[in-house]
């Protein structure tokens, strides 16, 4: 049996750490003296001193090359002057405390290389809080930061083999982002004027219903149906369709005005193949002049004079606006305007009923 530890008396019997530390200081003792055999090298005495119990620490074999004897105690309310000792450290420090509670006096003397012992023992229970407070303290190992970049272990914070799989995905999906969008985006359409021509008459086609005969009605005002061929170039990679133009005309005089000689349109949505250059897109237009512009006098001697054997030609300015369902949801509503030279088809108004001459006179 290990009795490491264990408490040795007088008597000759012996007693466990866990007994002996709750052995009260304060037992009777007649005289007698008992040591205890600690694990640190030390040996606790107790004796009795004039009726009362005291104890000193006692160290053996200590690496200082000095041991520390037991103090003497006198009356339990004095205190003695601390005794010399050789020791063979560079300085000696005292301390010295006054009768505590229980009537006994401690004095420890300590060098810098002396032993330390607390005046009362720890129990078992005590030692291991202590211990695990110790280890509570204790710093935290630190934890592994995660590299990014450059050391050939991560990329952007991800594995290596997570890296070799997503990013050639991601570089896929960019590459087909950006071909959809070289092939989609929207490209405006090249609108160049080609010619004018009179419309024909036929029964029950909508747009002479929209534009009405070429006639001089009783209110003065002349009109004339034309068709304005616009030839489109189509430079978008997909076939497009025009859903609607609008188109303001207006008739340059010899007085520098412009003036409004109508308004028209598509007949139906003109569809064009993707990258195409001849399409001709037909704006059915009516040309109108009314007596009851102010300038209306000044238009008409225009008009005489262009459509006269040898006269100039006519200056037509027009503002298209079309209409691209592709687009027309962002707000973009591409506006074309520009102003043409054509020659007056008199052939054709008058193959109308409509005589030039009798233009002028409308004015009276």
């Amino acid at each position: 049996m290990n009795n490491q530890g264990w408490s040795s008396y007088n008597d000759g019997h012996v007693v466990s750490p866990r007994e002996y530390l709750n052995t009260p200081v304060d037992s009777p003792v007649s005289g007698g003296q008992f040591f205890s055999a600690r694990e640190d090298g030390f040996e606790r005495s107790t004796e009795s001193v004039n009726g009362q119990r005291g104890y000193t620490l006692e160290a053996y074999n200590g690496q200082d090359g000095y041991n520390q004897q037991p103090s003497s105690y006198n009356q339990p309310s004095s205190y003695n002057q601390p005794s010399s000792y050789n020791q063979p450290s560079s300085y000696n420090q005292q301390r010295e405390s006054y009768a505590d509670h229980d009537g006994y006096n401690q004095r420890e003397s300590y060098g810098a290389h002396s032993f330390y012992a607390n005046q009362h023992p720890d129990s078992g229970a005590t030692m291991l809080n202590k211990s695990t407070s110790s280890l509570e303290k204790a710093s935290p190992a630190k934890r592994r930061k995660r590299r990014c970049c450059g050391n050939g272990r991560y990329c952007w914070c991800f594995s290596k083999r997570c890296c070799l799989i997503f990013l050639p995905i991601l570089a896929v999906i960019l590459a087909g982002v950006g071909v959809t969008l070289y092939y989609v985006f929207p490209r405006i359409p090249v609108v160049t004027f080609e010619r004018i021509s009179v419309a024909q008459q036929e029964q029950g086609n909508s747009v002479e219903q929209l534009l009405g005969s070429a006639s001089i009605n009783r209110q003065g005002v002349v009109t004339v149906p034309l068709i304005i061929h616009l030839n489109v170039t189509n430079p978008n990679y997909i076939p497009w369709t025009i859903h609607n133009v609008t188109v303001d005309g207006f008739l340059a005089n010899s007085t520098q005005d412009d003036f409004p000689v109508g308004e028209g349109g598509l007949r139906t949505p003109f569809k064009m193949p993707k990258q195409t250059n001849t399409n001709d897109m037909p704006i059915y237009f009516n040309f109108r002049l009314s007596t009851d512009n102010d300038n209306y006098l000044s238009a008409a001697q225009t008009v005489q004079k262009s459509c006269s054997a040898g006269g100039p030609d006519l200056r037509f300015k027009y503002k298209a606006k079309i209409v691209l369902k592709a687009i027309s949801w962002l707000g973009i509503k591409p506006t074309i305007s520009d102003t043409i030279n054509f020659a007056c088809p008199v052939s054709e108004i008058e193959s109308l009923g409509i005589n030039i001459s009798d233009l002028t006179g409308l004015a009276v």
